[in-house]
């Protein structure tokens, strides 16, 4: 019931392409090169296998030429950028984009995903994203075809899955971080992933992907 809202304001805004910030589970990238900023330059992704096989979902179409200017864009404002293609998406993609789009015999937009290196230290900062999805708002208005672009950020908010803590959430937090997200999202970028796990578990590291759409 959450997404409605969204799956309605996608139907009558009409996107031509989706922006997906997200991270991979160590399913289609691992430790041994694993950056802090991967984009998806392809021209398709399909869904990978976590371990049960992959997804009954189609696959996606990518937006190679606007990726592709994307990252030139990026690298030129001083972002040191990975790039992949012909990787599966995982469940940080997919799950979120079966329920906001129909998806029966195909999907209604192509997408350039960018992976996040959350998993791993050291992890970009809060602020490093804010920074980086400001220089993706103007890498995209600077695309010379006229297209309707939407961001889209994944990730849970407190939540820690390993440890003493497992299994620990903290909604007060979550509706502190809300509102500071709409209402002064740079006083987030102040705060260390200490500070973030501290309050919300290590997991709630996966809100920096909601920065960079902040920031754009």
């Amino acid at each position: 019931e959450a997404y409605a809202p969204i799956q309605a304001w996608l139907a009558e805004k009409q996107p031509d392409v989706l922006f997906v910030i997200y991270n991979d589970h160590v399913t289609s990238f691992f430790f041994d090169h694993y950056s802090a900023f991967c984009l998806g330059v392809g021209e398709e992704y399909r869904a990978a296998d976590e371990g049960g096989g992959p997804r009954n979902l189609p696959p996606i179409k990518g937006h190679g030429p606007l990726a592709r200017h994307i990252g030139k864009s990026l690298v030129a404002d001083e972002f040191d950028m990975s790039f992949f293609q012909d990787r599966a998406l995982d469940h940080g993609c997919f799950s979120p984009l079966s329920v906001l789009l129909p998806h029966e015999g195909g999907w209604p937009m192509p997408i350039v995903p960018l992976q996040v290196g959350v998993l791993q230290f050291p992890v970009p900062s809060a602020r490093r994203c804010y920074a980086l999805g400001q220089a993706l708002r103007t890498a995209i208005e600077s695309y010379p075809e006229d297209m309707k672009v939407a961001l889209v950020a994944t990730g849970g908010l407190s939540h820690q899955v390993q440890g003493e803590r497992c299994g620990f959430n903290n909604p007060d937090w979550d509706a502190r971080f809300l509102e500071l997200y709409e209402k002064d999202p740079v006083a987030l970028t102040r705060m260390t992933h200490a500070d973030h796990a501290r309050l919300g578990g290590m997991e709630s590291s996966e809100f920096i992907m909601w920065m960079v759409v902040r920031g754009a």
